[in-house]
């Protein structure tokens, strides 16, 4: 079974109310949007050693953002992410994540 799988087999069945308490408790997705109109940008970091180890947590970790922002009303746009990334000096490499969510109209 994929982490996706295992995912939404945890949210099945659940309430908004319950899902949010498990993706801020697992998967340490919590996010306080305020209201209004404005675009709210977060960061996430990654540390990886290979490149397909990077592919497979961003892609796990846009599944989740995805399915918080439709819990939460929010729009998430992957083609509005940002990436940085670095090499860090004891050889493990690190990418940063930039992106935004803003409440659907």
């Amino acid at each position: 079974m994929t982490k996706k799988e295992i995912a939404l087999r945890s949210l099945q069945n659940k309430t908004d109310e319950e899902k949010l308490e498990i993706l801020a408790n697992k998967y340490n997705l919590n996010w306080s949007i305020p209201d209004g109109d404005c675009k709210i940008w977060f960061a996430k970091v990654f540390t990886y050693c290979t490149a397909d180890e990077l592919e497979d947590e961003i892609n796990f970790f846009l599944f989740l953002v995805s399915i918080l922002a439709c819990i939460l009303n929010l729009c998430f746009r992957e083609e509005d992410t940002v990436f940085l990334g670095c090499t860090c000096p004891r050889g493990s490499k690190q990418a940063i994540l930039y992106y935004s969510l803003k409440r659907r109209d």
